[in-house]
């Protein structure tokens, strides 16, 4: 399934810190999950660094993300401590399977534009 991936990352001053601001992303965002085009929205915890946080999601287009996204800033935006260094990056989802010949294909032939060669 093509999409995008959506990586926020936040690193908090400490673990404490980044429990109470986890406890909070888990309850306010529960919602998320079952907004249209939602695939995956995961809080996850570093296990080296107890106060660095990564949101990831996973929508089924750009398109469903920026209207999930308008959505979620019709509250205004979030408010972050810009000492924690908030930063978002945008990825392009797509699944690839390799072909007899060796060569990774997008495993949907609509999304079949590229291909990556290894030989």
């Amino acid at each position: 399934m093509a999409g995008v991936r959506v990586v926020v990352t936040i690193n908090f001053p400490n673990g404490e810190v980044a429990d109470q601001a986890v406890a909070g992303m888990v309850e306010a965002n529960a919602p998320i999950r079952e907004r249209e085009g939602a695939v995956q929205y995961e809080v996850l915890r570093s296990a080296e660094n107890p106060g660095k946080v990564v949101l990831m999601e996973h929508w089924a287009s750009r398109e469903l993300y920026d209207k999930h996204w308008t959505k979620q800033m019709a509250g205004g935006p979030p408010d972050l401590d810009p000492s924690w260094e908030p930063s978002i990056e945008f990825y392009n989802y797509q699944e690839y399977a390799i072909d007899d010949d060796g060569v990774w294909i997008a495993a949907d032939p609509a999304d079949r534009n590229s291909t990556i060669r290894w030989k």
